[in-house]
Protein backbone atom coordinates (compact mmCIF):
# COMPACT_ATOMS: atom_id res chain seq x y z
CA UNK A 1 0.00 0.00 0.00
CA UNK A 2 1.13 3.54 -1.05
CA UNK A 3 1.87 5.87 2.07
CA UNK A 4 -0.84 8.32 2.52
CA UNK A 5 1.15 12.18 2.80
CA UNK A 6 -1.61 15.48 3.51
CA UNK A 7 -3.76 16.19 0.77
CA UNK A 8 -7.42 17.18 0.33
CA UNK A 9 -10.29 14.65 1.51
CA UNK A 10 -13.81 15.62 1.01
CA UNK A 11 -15.23 15.90 4.26
CA UNK A 12 -18.24 13.42 6.17
CA UNK A 13 -21.33 14.92 5.00
CA UNK A 14 -22.99 14.52 8.77
CA UNK A 15 -21.26 16.52 11.32
CA UNK A 16 -21.43 16.05 14.87
CA UNK A 17 -23.55 19.12 16.22
CA UNK A 18 -23.54 18.85 19.77
CA UNK A 19 -20.30 19.54 20.77
CA UNK A 20 -19.00 22.95 21.45
CA UNK A 21 -17.23 25.19 19.34
CA UNK A 22 -14.39 24.61 21.40
CA UNK A 23 -13.97 20.83 20.54
CA UNK A 24 -14.15 21.96 17.14
CA UNK A 25 -11.24 24.26 16.49
CA UNK A 26 -8.89 21.13 18.90
CA UNK A 27 -9.48 18.78 16.07
CA UNK A 28 -9.26 21.38 13.49
CA UNK A 29 -5.83 21.21 12.90
CA UNK A 30 -5.85 17.51 12.49
CA UNK A 31 -8.66 17.64 9.67
CA UNK A 32 -6.30 20.64 7.82
CA UNK A 33 -3.09 18.65 8.36
CA UNK A 34 -3.59 15.30 8.05
CA UNK A 35 -4.82 12.77 5.52
CA UNK A 36 -8.31 11.96 7.24
CA UNK A 37 -11.81 12.18 6.67
CA UNK A 38 -12.96 12.59 10.60
CA UNK A 39 -11.54 12.57 13.82
CA UNK A 40 -12.73 11.88 17.78
CA UNK A 41 -10.72 13.44 20.83
CA UNK A 42 -11.90 11.93 23.93
CA UNK A 43 -10.37 11.91 27.49
CA UNK A 44 -9.90 9.04 29.82
CA UNK A 45 -9.63 7.79 32.88
CA UNK A 46 -8.04 4.88 34.13
CA UNK A 47 -8.63 3.08 30.10
CA UNK A 48 -12.52 3.93 30.54
CA UNK A 49 -14.06 7.33 28.62
CA UNK A 50 -14.65 10.65 30.82
CA UNK A 51 -15.33 12.77 28.14
CA UNK A 52 -15.77 12.65 24.48
CA UNK A 53 -14.51 16.40 24.16
CA UNK A 54 -14.82 16.57 19.70
CA UNK A 55 -16.06 13.90 17.02
CA UNK A 56 -16.09 15.96 13.42
CA UNK A 57 -19.07 13.47 12.31
CA UNK A 58 -21.10 10.44 13.05
CA UNK A 59 -18.09 8.24 11.82
CA UNK A 60 -15.49 9.37 14.27
CA UNK A 61 -18.36 9.39 16.76
CA UNK A 62 -19.18 5.81 16.22
CA UNK A 63 -15.97 4.54 15.85
CA UNK A 64 -14.70 6.20 19.34
CA UNK A 65 -18.60 5.05 20.70
CA UNK A 66 -18.08 1.29 19.63
CA UNK A 67 -14.78 0.75 21.68
CA UNK A 68 -16.31 2.42 25.06
CA UNK A 69 -19.52 -0.34 24.13
CA UNK A 70 -16.67 -3.37 23.21
CA UNK A 71 -14.26 -2.37 25.95
CA UNK A 72 -11.43 -2.98 23.14
CA UNK A 73 -10.12 -1.30 19.77
CA UNK A 74 -7.14 1.10 19.14
CA UNK A 75 -8.14 3.99 21.54
CA UNK A 76 -7.21 1.79 24.72
CA UNK A 77 -3.88 0.46 23.15
CA UNK A 78 -2.70 3.78 22.34
CA UNK A 79 -4.18 5.41 25.88
CA UNK A 80 -2.27 2.40 27.79
CA UNK A 81 1.01 2.74 25.68
CA UNK A 82 0.98 6.06 25.47
CA UNK A 83 1.93 6.06 21.76
CA UNK A 84 0.38 6.24 18.48
CA UNK A 85 -1.99 3.27 17.20
CA UNK A 86 -1.95 2.24 13.35
CA UNK A 87 -4.36 0.58 11.46
CA UNK A 88 -3.83 1.13 7.50
CA UNK A 89 -6.42 -1.41 6.32
CA UNK A 90 -9.14 -2.37 8.84
CA UNK A 91 -9.99 -5.27 6.48
CA UNK A 92 -7.12 -7.00 6.89
CA UNK A 93 -6.04 -6.37 10.64
CA UNK A 94 -6.58 -8.60 13.16
CA UNK A 95 -6.32 -7.38 16.20
CA UNK A 96 -9.32 -6.39 17.40
CA UNK A 97 -12.31 -8.37 15.40
CA UNK A 98 -15.51 -6.96 17.03
CA UNK A 99 -14.11 -3.43 16.23
CA UNK A 100 -12.80 -3.90 12.61
CA UNK A 101 -15.88 -5.28 11.89
CA UNK A 102 -17.84 -2.45 13.12
CA UNK A 103 -15.22 0.01 11.41
CA UNK A 104 -15.84 -1.53 8.27
CA UNK A 105 -19.81 -1.24 8.73
CA UNK A 106 -18.67 2.27 9.52
CA UNK A 107 -17.44 3.37 6.38
CA UNK A 108 -13.81 3.28 7.93
CA UNK A 109 -11.03 1.81 5.82
CA UNK A 110 -8.04 2.94 8.09
CA UNK A 111 -7.81 3.96 11.40
CA UNK A 112 -4.75 6.18 13.30
CA UNK A 113 -4.70 6.73 17.24
CA UNK A 114 -2.67 9.38 18.86
CA UNK A 115 -2.62 9.78 22.89
CA UNK A 116 -3.02 12.99 24.48
CA UNK A 117 -0.03 12.83 26.72
CA UNK A 118 1.70 15.00 29.18
CA UNK A 119 5.45 13.47 28.88
CA UNK A 120 4.71 9.82 29.24
CA UNK A 121 1.37 10.23 30.81
CA UNK A 122 -1.94 9.45 28.88
CA UNK A 123 -4.93 11.64 29.38
CA UNK A 124 -7.17 10.67 25.92
CA UNK A 125 -6.76 9.65 22.80
CA UNK A 126 -7.36 11.31 19.14
CA UNK A 127 -8.75 8.70 16.90
CA UNK A 128 -8.89 9.75 13.16
CA UNK A 129 -10.15 7.80 10.47
CA UNK A 130 -9.39 7.99 6.34
CA UNK A 131 -12.38 6.33 3.87
CA UNK A 132 -8.88 5.43 1.74
CA UNK A 133 -6.72 2.15 3.20
CA UNK A 134 -2.80 3.02 3.56
CA UNK A 135 -0.21 3.60 6.49
CA UNK A 136 0.68 7.44 6.96
CA UNK A 137 4.27 7.82 6.59
CA UNK A 138 7.09 9.17 9.01
CA UNK A 139 6.75 13.16 8.65
CA UNK A 140 2.82 12.87 9.04
CA UNK A 141 2.62 10.42 11.89
CA UNK A 142 5.49 12.89 13.66
CA UNK A 143 2.72 16.02 12.75
CA UNK A 144 -0.36 14.19 14.41
CA UNK A 145 2.03 13.26 17.72
CA UNK A 146 3.04 16.80 18.10
CA UNK A 147 -0.39 18.45 17.88
CA UNK A 148 -1.62 15.18 19.81
CA UNK A 149 0.80 16.80 22.24
CA UNK A 150 0.05 20.26 21.64
CA UNK A 151 -3.91 19.88 22.41
CA UNK A 152 -3.68 17.42 25.21
CA UNK A 153 -4.00 20.16 27.93
CA UNK A 154 -6.78 22.55 25.78
CA UNK A 155 -8.74 19.15 24.87
CA UNK A 156 -8.35 18.03 29.25
CA UNK A 157 -9.41 21.84 29.99
CA UNK A 158 -12.19 21.84 27.36
CA UNK A 159 -13.69 18.28 28.91
CA UNK A 160 -14.10 19.61 32.72
CA UNK A 161 -15.78 22.43 31.56
CA UNK A 162 -18.09 20.22 28.93
CA UNK A 163 -18.46 18.54 32.61
CA UNK A 164 -19.98 21.01 33.76
CA UNK A 165 -22.38 22.42 31.39
CA UNK A 166 -24.14 18.81 30.49
CA UNK A 167 -24.29 17.91 34.84
CA UNK A 168 -27.59 19.00 34.55
CA UNK A 169 -28.70 18.18 31.05
CA UNK A 170 -30.85 15.31 30.65
CA UNK A 171 -29.51 13.29 27.75
CA UNK A 172 -25.82 14.84 28.44
CA UNK A 173 -22.54 12.03 28.06
CA UNK A 174 -22.08 12.67 31.73
CA UNK A 175 -26.27 11.65 32.47
CA UNK A 176 -25.86 8.65 29.81
CA UNK A 177 -22.56 7.60 32.26
CA UNK A 178 -24.65 7.50 35.06
CA UNK A 179 -27.11 5.32 33.56
CA UNK A 180 -24.86 3.02 32.48
CA UNK A 181 -23.60 2.53 36.10
CA UNK A 182 -27.06 2.32 37.12
CA UNK A 183 -28.12 -0.88 34.75
CA UNK A 184 -24.87 -2.47 35.83
CA UNK A 185 -25.57 -2.48 39.41
CA UNK A 186 -29.57 -3.39 38.58
CA UNK A 187 -27.66 -6.39 36.37
CA UNK A 188 -25.46 -7.07 39.51
CA UNK A 189 -28.75 -7.62 41.56
CA UNK A 190 -30.34 -9.46 39.32
CA UNK A 191 -27.79 -12.05 38.24
CA UNK A 192 -26.54 -11.70 41.93
CA UNK A 193 -22.70 -11.10 40.42
CA UNK A 194 -19.88 -8.82 40.39
CA UNK A 195 -20.13 -5.46 38.85
CA UNK A 196 -17.15 -6.52 36.60
CA UNK A 197 -19.49 -9.53 35.41
CA UNK A 198 -22.36 -7.81 35.11
CA UNK A 199 -21.23 -5.13 32.74
CA UNK A 200 -19.43 -7.69 30.64
CA UNK A 201 -23.24 -9.05 30.32
CA UNK A 202 -24.41 -5.68 28.73
CA UNK A 203 -21.29 -5.32 26.56
CA UNK A 204 -22.12 -8.74 25.04
CA UNK A 205 -25.40 -7.94 24.89
CA UNK A 206 -24.92 -4.81 23.22
CA UNK A 207 -22.95 -6.35 20.41
CA UNK A 208 -24.75 -9.28 19.72
CA UNK A 209 -27.65 -7.77 18.83
CA UNK A 210 -26.30 -4.82 17.34
CA UNK A 211 -27.15 -2.00 19.57
CA UNK A 212 -24.84 0.12 21.27
CA UNK A 213 -24.25 -0.20 25.23
CA UNK A 214 -26.31 2.68 25.99
CA UNK A 215 -29.57 1.87 24.20
CA UNK A 216 -29.09 -1.39 26.82
CA UNK A 217 -28.54 0.41 29.38
CA UNK A 218 -31.28 2.28 28.86
CA UNK A 219 -33.86 -0.96 28.59
CA UNK A 220 -31.88 -1.97 31.86
CA UNK A 221 -33.23 1.27 33.80
CA UNK A 222 -36.49 1.07 32.22
CA UNK A 223 -37.44 -2.22 33.38
CA UNK A 224 -37.76 -3.13 30.13
CA UNK A 225 -34.88 -5.69 29.61
CA UNK A 226 -34.65 -7.91 32.60
CA UNK A 227 -30.55 -10.19 32.51
CA UNK A 228 -32.33 -12.70 34.59
CA UNK A 229 -34.76 -13.55 31.77
CA UNK A 230 -32.13 -13.63 29.31
CA UNK A 231 -31.40 -16.76 27.39
CA UNK A 232 -27.43 -17.16 27.36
Amino acid sequence: MRPLSPRSFPRAPEPVRHISDGGARLAAPFLELLPIDGVAISILNGGQRAALVHASDTTAAGLEESQFDLGIGPVFDSFAGADAVHVPDVATDDRWPPFLSHAQALGAAAVFVFPLGFGAASVGTVLCYSTATGPLDAATTATAMSLSRAVAGPAFRHAMILAREDEAHEGSPSELRREVHQATGMVLLQLETTATDAFARMRAYAFSHGITLREVAHDVVAHQLDFSTVND
